[in-house]
């Protein structure tokens, strides 16, 4: 058997179950109970004390919404995505509000955050009043751009950045340049 189809041992199990534990903010007694095991035994095989049985792998498994590949697949979860420019193969949508929008590490499942590339043209802008759930921040790269939080603008240049609750009304009023690419990040 090559290294490529090499199984990987206790250690490296233990580790992909406590970081898939600890990614979503659970304890060893939670997983363990709902698996119906004790907080010891899941101790040890986090540990890489004990090799478990494919039995007790799909118990652990469901208990963590996974299967038993996201277990033991090296590098099957997607922790990092990393898109060098040059490899970068997508074009930025545009939408009905009038600037294209570029969403990025989408080839991460189950991101908290979605960040997102934004170019506008003042010529093209169309831009509606948005509230909803969440946090969102915006850091302008080029150009300058003037936007609305509640009843204030603002006027933000390249570097300038501006973080809100995005439960208040939001949106661009204008762009003050040829363009503006700024990007933007909310949950």
């Amino acid at each position: 058997m090559n290294d490529k189809h090499k199984l990987p041992d206790s250690q490296t199990i233990g580790r992909h179950i406590r970081k898939l534990r600890k990614l979503q903010h659970r304890t060893l007694q939670e997983v363990a109970d709902n698996c119906g095991f004790t907080k010891s035994l899941l101790s040890k095989i986090e540990g890489g004390k004990v090799v478990p049985p494919v039995a007790t792998l799909i118990k652990i498994a469901s208990a963590l919404h996974t299967n038993i590949s996201g277990l033991i697949a090296e590098g099957n979860s997607r922790d990092c995505v990393f898109v060098p420019a040059a490899k970068e193969e997508r074009s930025p949508v545009p939408t009905e509000s009038g600037y294209s929008i570029l969403p990025l590490a989408v080839e991460m499942p189950h991101k908290k955050m979605q960040p997102v590339l934004i170019t506008v043209r003042p010529e093209e802008l169309n831009d509606k009043i948005h509230s909803h759930e969440g946090e969102e921040l915006i850091f302008v790269l080029e150009g300058i751009l003037e936007f609305q939080v509640d009843q204030k603008k603002y006027i933000l240049n390249p570097g300038d950045s501006i973080f809100f609750n995005s439960v208040i009304e939001h949106h661009i009023t204008g762009v003050h340049s040829e363009y503006v690419k700024f990007l933007n990040i909310f949950n």
